[in-house]
């Protein structure tokens, strides 16, 4: 293990494990000791007997019409003696290629023998020249006019240097970092000729990388990055690098990008630049990296000093792998980790309790250290926070019998208790030893969503405080995804089921909801039935908003599908389940929440779209909540206002489905008993807000309907405003205009009088009737022929509207709707692509049918337009006709 140096010592001193030294690009005057090194005799001879087995066909193809002349005459020099750093360049590639049959091949052995042949300083200049020359072939032949081989100058780019970026230059580049003093100088010196153009400028550097200047000088221009999977130049530079300052050059470019991940790559950046590769290392983690590459970053970063880059893992904690990597961070550098663990631990960002967890798990594993150290005054202030916020441990008495012994076998490291929230008991005065918590954990492992706990292991639940438990539970959870180690769903999340809680539906509802796409979807998929385990009104709230309002057609079908199934275990319809698990999200009974700023209060209420109203302490109406200010209580104030953020959120996600839901009900006639009605809406604290500014009836046994509104303290009034009580027999529904008949206007001078806005147009809704022609058919051509653009059409699937069955080459031609136990067919023309509905901007409407299902017969009327009462006709047209509205311009 490395511990931090001590104060005296200089911390910046980067210490590379053992483990690293034999992936790291050799370097000279790095910190990693450069190896005895010096050119292998066998890999020589190897070279020169292979060059003799080839030299007829090597010959052949300089001599063929195809080849670059200029570097024809250099190789068929060299074969004859005339030895040039160009001329050994031609050679070798050419005689590689003859004898591995790969234009791609490249040998190490080289290096060796043009260093044994013509010393070290002309073998780094034959290397400085490689990458200028390509043999090309058009099918790998040499020797047959067929399938020519012939040489010509390199592409201009180290897009694919195989020569100087691969096993053959960084032998060179061993070779040279290993050499004495004077073969060292003589080799710079030489290269100091070679460094025209960009290409052996980058391989010079490369090289020869501490040479500052050199590099400097590449970083101006870094090398471009033409392919997708290779990027030879840019590991070239990576692994050149020694400076903060070459870093800042590079600017947008210096982000480590695929094939620039290797661990060699890594390792020798590391080695380079020490402290300074921490930002590089930082952009390279928040991009595209796959997980195993993900992982040698992360590893990376945990082995560089100083503070910057344990702030960058502290501030990523969250991320992928950067969990256990941050563990080891922690063991290796623990002053540091103590220096700046408190401030990191501070916030209620899910990364800030990570980073309190691990530092109350290394105080655990150091009890002493913080004795020790010198710490800052806020670090000091924010460790004495963490140490009150701890509850004592229970007695051994308090604790859960089941909990005091269980198996000797350590749990998964990512699960560690010391570095989790306390479970407390119920009080709270008292909290589960970190042993015990381990006992949980390994109960917890057998969690399954489709099953209760056992017996033994409900009572232990029962025992701890909920919203500790759950907290807990959560941790669990999101650790395990953080620790990388998420390859498959496994009882991490499933034990949410067990120990969750209505805030942890709200935050696995929320994930599901905005899942992008079908990759890693069985996450999601299997969260839904983590929702439908914890049961409570708001996690099945949470299976509707996924039903409604999820992407991934996987997740509304699952999520529809566990819905039915919560409604039939509760034997309710699922219009039913919808009015039940509406939550009141801590609303007071009159349907608002008073937030305490100290010495300000402000009443929150809602208006008719459900968006939250301010009053100040005076009963003024405010734009929002303000901020906290310096006057205002600093504890109180602050989380008063996170309060009303998080309310805000929360029946953000609910308003626009409940508006619609009481719209739907007033068009399909939906009934409640009074007894529903006065509990679901006129009790409820949310929906309170919408209720009271609509209109309503009540159907009696043998009595007319009573229309009636809900006055502000709850009473009922008639249009004459009189107060009138409510049977507690009957039904209740919402009124539609053409209940009210003549009454309309009389309810509207009403409604203006008490300025009530209308959550959605009930009053002032246009009524539409059928003709008689058209009650008598079974065919509507009003809206026939309109062009609409296409989202707006796909809109009517809000409204309970569904895309027809795919016909030829899948494309939908057609929408439905179910109305009253017929089925309404619109023809839209050219229709939708099942892959890609709104492909086709524009659409246009066709007929009306209406028939007893999807696939009637259309040349014999089964049912015509006038069986649907004059409710559903009304609102049948006003669909067409608002949809019509929204013609294309022509």
């Amino acid at each position: 293990m490395i511990i931090d140096p001590p104060a005296s010592r200089d911390e910046n001193v980067l210490a590379v494990p053992d483990a690293w030294l034999e992936d790291l690009v050799p370097r000279r005057g790095g910190i990693v000791p450069v190896p005895e090194t010096v050119p292998d005799r066998e890999a020589h001879a190897a070279v020169r007997d292979g060059l003799e087995s080839v030299r007829p066909l090597v010959r052949e193809v300089l001599e063929h019409r195809g080849t670059a002349p200029g570097l024809a005459e250099a190789g068929l020099a060299y074969l004859k003696g005339e030895a040039t750093p160009l001329g050994a360049a031609v050679v070798a590639r050419v005689a590689t290629m003859a004898r591995l049959r790969s234009r791609f091949a490249d040998d190490p052995g080289w290096a060796d023998h043009l260093a044994v042949e013509h010393g070290l300083a002309f073998a780094a200049c034959a290397f400085a020249e490689i990458e200028g020359v390509w043999v090309w072939d058009d099918g790998g032949a040499i020797g047959t006019d067929e399938q020519p081989v012939y040489v010509v100058a390199g592409t201009g780019d180290l897009d694919h240097a195989h020569w100087a970026a691969g096993r053959a230059g960084l032998r060179m580049r061993a070779l040279l970092a290993a050499a004495g003093e004077d073969d060292h100088a003589a080799a710079l010196r030489a290269l100091a000729g070679h460094r025209q153009g960009p290409v052996r400028r980058l391989t010079t550097a490369f090289l020869m990388p501490d040479r500052t200047d050199w590099v400097d000088e590449c970083c101006q221009d870094p090398p471009k990055r033409l392919s997708y999977y290779t990027s030879s130049g840019a590991k070239m530079l990576w692994c050149s690098l020694s400076t903060a300052e070459q870093v800042e050059r590079l600017g947008d470019w210096a982000v480590l990008q695929v094939g620039e991940r290797d661990p060699e790559v890594l390792y020798t950046l590391v080695d380079g630049l020490g402290e300074a590769a921490a930002p590089v290392l930082a952009r390279s983690l928040d991009g595209d990296a796959e997980p195993k590459e993900r992982r040698g970053i992360v590893d990376a970063l945990a082995r560089l000093p100083g503070d910057d880059a344990f702030r960058i893992m502290g501030g990523r904690l969250d991320a992928v792998n950067v969990l256990p990597a941050m563990e080891a961070m922690i063991e290796r550098f623990p002053v540091r980790a103590l220096r700046i663990l408190p401030e990191l631990g501070t916030g209620t960002a899910r990364r800030s309790s990570m980073a309190a967890g691990l530092l109350n798990a290394h105080l655990v594993a150091h009890p002493g250290l913080a004795a020790t150290v010198e710490l800052s005054a806020q670090a000091r202030e924010a460790l004495d926070a963490l140490r009150a916020s701890r509850v004592p441990d229970a007695p051994d008495d308090l604790v859960p019998a089941a909990l005091r012994k269980g198996a000797k076998r350590k749990g998964p490291a990512w699960a560690a208790p010391a570095a989790m929230p306390q479970v407390m008991l119920r009080g709270r005065e008292h909290a589960l030893p970190a042993e015990a918590a381990g006992h949980l954990v390994e109960a917890l492992s057998k969690a399954s969503p489709r099953r209760e706990p056992p017996q033994g292991l409900r009572a232990v639940l029962d025992a701890l405080d909920p919203g500790s438990l759950a907290e807990f539970g959560w941790s669990l959870y999101t650790r395990w995804l953080a620790s990388g180690e998420a390859t498959r769903i496994g009882w991490a999340l499933a034990q949410l089921g067990w120990t969750g809680d209505d805030e942890i539906a709200r935050r696995l509802g929320g994930t599901a909801r905005s899942w992008p796409g079908q990759s890693g979807i069985q996450q999601p998929l299997k969260s839904l039935d983590v929702l439908a385990a914890i049961g409570t009104d708001v996690a099945v709230m949470q299976l509707h908003l996924v039903a409604d309002k999820a992407r991934p057609k996987r997740l509304k079908k699952r999520a529809g599908e566990l819905l039915l199934q919560v409604a039939a275990d509760r034997g309710l319809t699922m219009e039913q389940l919808g009015d039940r698990i509406v939550p009141d999200f801590g609303l007071d009974a009159d349907g608002g929440m008073t937030l305490g700023y100290g010495p300000r209060t402000f009443t929150v209420g809602f208006d008719e779209q459900l968006k939250p109203v301010v009053f100040d302490g005076r009963g003024t109406l405010r734009k929002t909540l303000p901020k906290p200010g310096a006057n205002d209580d600093p504890e109180a104030a602050p989380a008063a206002y996170r309060a009303f953020t998080g309310l805000k959120k929360d029946v953000r996600t609910v308003a626009a489905d409940q508006i619609r839901r009481l719209e739907r009900a007033m068009a399909e006639q939906r009934r409640w008993t009074t007894g529903d009605f006065r509990r679901l809406f006129v009790g409820h604290p949310l929906l309170w807000h919408l209720v009271r500014r609509l209109v309503w009836l009540h159907d009696g046994d043998g009595t007319d309907p009573v229309a009636f509104r809900i006055a502000e303290d709850r009473s009922f009034a008639g249009v004459d405003d009189e107060v009138w009580t409510l049977p507690e027999s009957g039904e209740v529904r919402i009124a539609h205009p053409l209940h009210l008949g003549e009454s309309v206007p009389a309810w509207s001078e009403v409604f203006a009088d008490y300025e009530i806005l209308q959550p959605f147009a009930q009053l002032g809704r246009p009524v539409h009737a059928f003709t008689p022609d058209e009650a008598a058919g079974d065919r509507l051509d009003r809206v026939a022929g309109t062009v609409v653009g296409v989202g707006k059409v796909l809109g009517l699937e809000r409204r309970g509207w569904a895309r027809g069955v795919p016909q030829d080459a899948g494309v939908q031609h057609w929408l439905t709707c179910v109305i009253a136990g017929r089925t309404v067919v619109l023809d839209v023309s050219p229709g939708f692509p099942v892959m890609s509905p709104a492909e086709w901007p524009e659409q246009t409407l066709g007929s009306v049918r209406i028939g007893r299902s999807e696939a009637s017969d259309r040349r014999g009327a089964e049912v015509t337009f006038g069986e649907l009462d004059a409710v559903e006709a009304s609102e049948l047209l006003l669909t067409l006709h608002t949809l019509a509205a929204q013609a294309e311009p022509a």
